[in-house]
Parts: C-alpha cells; sequence; structure tokens
C-alpha cells in the first residue's frame, strides 16, 4: 500500500462520513468549512534485513469551521477512519491524536497508519550472492 493508497483511503472516509464537508486539496480553497489533509511525517523502522514497519502520520485540518462544529467531529473523525479500517487489513490505524486549532488554523486531527514494507531485492544483489565457477574450476 502506497502513502497515496492512503491519502486515497482517508479522502474516501471524510467523503463518506461527513458529505457536507468538501476535502481541499489544491487549487481554489472553498469559501466554506473544509478538511485540508496531508502527510505530515514518514518513519521506517527496520525490523529484519529486508522488512521494515512503516508509520505514516497524516494531518487532517478542519479549517474555516466553528470550534464547536470542530470539537464534535473528533469523535466522528476517529469512527470514520475505523470505519475505513475494518475493509482494509494491509494497514492500521495506530494512534490518532485532537489538537485544537491556533489563530489563524484550524484544529488538527492526526492520524499514524502502520504497515509492514517488505523490501524486493534487485536482481544484481542476488546475483551478487550466487557465486558461479568457471569451467576447469576444483573445490577442495
Amino acid at each position: 500500500m502506497t502513502v497515496q493508497q492512503l491519502r486515497e483511503n482517508i479522502t474516501m472516509a471524510l467523503v463518506q462520513f461527513f458529505p457536507g464537508v468538501p476535502v481541499y486539496v489544491e487549487g481554489d480553497k472553498p469559501q466554506t468549512a473544509c478538511f485540508k489533509l496531508g502527510l505530515i511525517s514518514a518513519t521506517y523502522d527496520r525490523q529484519r534485513e529486508d522488512r521494515y514497519m512503516a508509520v505514516y502520520r497524516f494531518g487532517i485540518r478542519y479549517e474555516q469551521g466553528s470550534p464547536l462544529e470542530a470539537e464534535a467531529m473528533a469523535d466522528g473523525l476517529c469512527e470514520a477512519l475505523a470505519a475505513r479500517e475494518g475493509g482494509n487489513p494491509e494497514f492500521r490505524v495506530m494512534r490518532q491524536s485532537w489538537v485544537n486549532g491556533s489563530e489563524g488554523q484550524g484544529p488538527l486531527f492526526t492520524v499514524d497508519y502502520m504497515l509492514y514494507l517488505q523490501r524486493q531485492k534487485q536482481p544484481e544483489e542476488e546475483a551478487a550472492l550466487m557465486g558461479h565457477f568457471t569451467e576447469g574450476a576444483r573445490l577442495k
């Protein structure tokens, strides 16, 4: 699962659970309350030689809405993302948090997704591990 697929999954959850609130990506910003979604950070922890645990932190900012609406949405966002997780076992929500907004910025809901990634070996890596003998060589 790629970062873009995670972004699309979050966007679908927002559209499904909050149909009246547009998701702003780029271009002209809506003049009404909207969600702004973005990747905040990505962390990769090596588990074994070719396996990594990736944690992707996304931020969902509720902009131009009332503070009371934003507070009520905290639980709704949690439920929306949990419902989407149930249909896709490839990833899971590890942590969610809600931080009140500051002057000029709306509240921020963060969600951390944990995935296990398997690094694919390159053909030249496999070739380097395998020795080959030339004709006439002898083993002791």
